[in-house]
């Protein structure tokens, strides 16, 4: 679902000027006119978001093996989501970052959960805290994320290369510049953000660490594999104009190559 502020304006979990109280979501509810309701899950705020995606048989109820598995785990309040297909959990956890693949998402910022209301008795009905529990999960589902995400803000000997006139090169759109105590950060709209549900354009992030390394990260389930080099190269023209000259040879031709 696209989340919309009250007025049919397009709202965006990444911008706390387009959020409202729960008072006055519940009136613009009341009034026919919306889907339903729903939080943000707010960067630095107690509360984690995992949905579990297609683990769900609409018709029958019936929850798949693996993912019944993880809310045993978790044992804190589910419900079923809007779709009737998966089960989205709430906990509180600390995450320095979210997680993403297709069928389990991880969100610890920068999402917008829509509430059905329909929950699953069997579990907690309140919302507990599950540090270690999920902690354990996400070694288990993301294993090489898990240990990426330790080593990559390490030590970079490579070539300089400066985000800012990249971001500066207008190549993709950018909604800002993100506090983040580790480096330079922006929120950006995904290059293959047609891919994403309902064409979501937040949770998409480009930054570099003080050390020079580069990155970028994106928590829609469609990009959970795509780094730097993926998006680079996504990015960079098709076309790259080089100089070959004759060892020697003062004088050389212009070759334009196709790089896609």
């Amino acid at each position: 679902m696209i989340p919309l502020r009250i007025g049919w304006r397009r709202a965006k979990s990444t911008d706390p000027s387009t959020w409202r109280s729960y008072d006055e979501a519940l009136k613009a509810l009341e009034t026919g006119h919306y889907a339903g309701v729903g939080r943000v899950i707010e960067a630095g705020g107690d509360y984690v978001g995992v949905d579990l995606d297609g683990c769900r048989n609409p018709s029958t109820g019936e929850i798949t093996p693996w993912a019944w598995k993880i809310l045993e785990r978790l044992d804190s309040y589910s419900e079923v989501s809007p779709s009737l297909k998966g089960v989205k959990v709430w906990v509180k956890a600390s995450l320095d970052r979210s997680y993403a693949k297709p069928g389990l998402e991880v969100y610890c910022r920068a999402r917008y959960f829509v509430t059905t209301g329909q929950i699953l008795p069997q579990y907690s009905a309140t919302i507990e805290e599950r540090s270690s529990a999920l902690a354990k999960i996400i070694a288990e589902e993301f294993p090489r994320m898990h240990k990426h995400s330790r080593s990559v803000s390490g030590v970079y000997d490579g070539p300089r290369i400066g985000l800012l006139d990249f971001i500066d090169s207008g190549i993709v759109k950018v909604f800002g510049e993100v506090p983040d105590g580790s480096g330079k950060k922006f929120a950006i709209s995904c290059p293959w953000i047609d891919q994403h549900s309902e064409g979501d354009s937040s949770g998409t992030y480009v930054g570099q660490y003080e050390s020079g390394a580069l990155w970028f990260k994106c928590h829609h389930a469609h990009c959970w594999q795509r780094d730097w080099r993926d998006f680079r190269r996504e990015t960079s023209p098709r076309l790259l104009t080089i100089r070959i000259a004759p060892r020697g040879c003062p004088v050389g031709l212009e070759v334009t190559i196709d790089r896609g």
